[in-house]
């Protein structure tokens, strides 16, 4: 989304007083695709798959997405590739992010101790669960389709399965903004 803040400035001809006027206008930017995939391989194995079938050339940032909750950072991996000629940028989000809960004193459970190791899962957009990654395709290109890229990732057969997402339903879309 898009932030356009300009000023104006009204000048009130019964008082002769200027007044400023802050006047906010918002744009949605619907110029990506968003494809979700599901797969249960590594974030790098896809990468690199992606890469190879989609020549693409996607790389891992140096910085992950973060989200804090309550006591807990989940951090989401990232791979992008910007194609200078085509004017894309592609994406590669995981969704998921678990991490192993450690208990602040340990209750005894009568002569035992209990030892087991509890998780929680945190998901980078909570309405699709079961997705396992996203990629994020930004385009100045009206006229790019996802199909095509569908097609090639549905040929690569680590990929479970992969399907277009309409990101303007999802509550948590803001979520896909992080540059």
């Amino acid at each position: 989304m898009i932030l356009f803040v300009y000023f104006a400035l009204i000048l009130v001809k019964k008082h002769n007083v200027a007044i400023q006027k802050l006047v906010l206008d918002t744009l949605e930017d619907d110029d990506y695709e968003l494809i979700a995939i599901h797969s249960s391989i590594a974030p790098y194995r896809l990468a690199f798959l992606l890469n190879k079938n989609l020549k693409l050339n996607l790389s891992r940032k140096e910085e992950d997405i973060n989200f804090e909750y309550n006591d807990i950072t989940a951090s989401f991996p990232l791979y992008q590739y910007h194609d200078h000629f085509q004017y894309h940028t592609y994406s590669l989000l995981g969704n998921k992010f678990s991490t192993k809960i450690v208990p602040k004193k340990t209750v005894p459970d009568g002569l035992f101790v209990n030892t087991e190791n509890i998780y929680t899962i945190k998901h980078l957009i909570p309405e699709l669960k079961k997705v396992d990654y996203f990629l994020k395709i930004e385009t100045e290109a009206s006229h790019f389709s996802s199909k095509i890229v569908l097609t090639q990732m549905l040929s690569i057969s680590q990929i479970i399965t992969a399907y277009s997402v309409e990101y303007a339903a999802l509550k948590s879309k803001n979520n896909l903004i992080f540059e």
